[in-house]
């Protein structure tokens, strides 16, 4: 069973709502979500504490995540390398498995 919602009017400084448009536009997000996020937020206890721990958990799996990545990156370099020589090596036994190298007329 779902609760009621109710709209409710509350002002707020220029400034006020010039931070919530700028995070809004920096979160791609309307004005009205932002605010609503930070309500619920404040209200279900959102302390700074809790969320500076929860932003450090969140940079640790990006940092993380990155290093990840740069592994791979590096592994598919060196594949990619190796099958670059291989099909050289590839190459050359062909040409010089049928003539090609040494001037002979096919």
């Amino acid at each position: 069973m779902t609760s009621k919602t109710r709209p409710i009017s509350i002002r707020l400084a220029a400034s006020e709502i010039e931070q919530i448009r700028a995070r809004a536009h920096r979160l791609s997000a309307n004005i009205t979500g932002v605010a609503r996020d930070l309500i619920r937020t404040g209200l279900a206890g959102g302390d700074n504490k809790a969320l500076a721990d929860r932003l450090m958990r969140i940079e640790r799996r990006i940092a993380a995540l990155e290093q990840q990545s740069q592994e791979t990156y590096a592994r598919v370099e060196s594949t990619d390398k190796a099958a670059r020589d291989l099909l050289a090596m590839f190459e050359a036994l062909l040409k010089a498995l049928t003539g090609e190298g040494s001037g002979r007329a096919a």
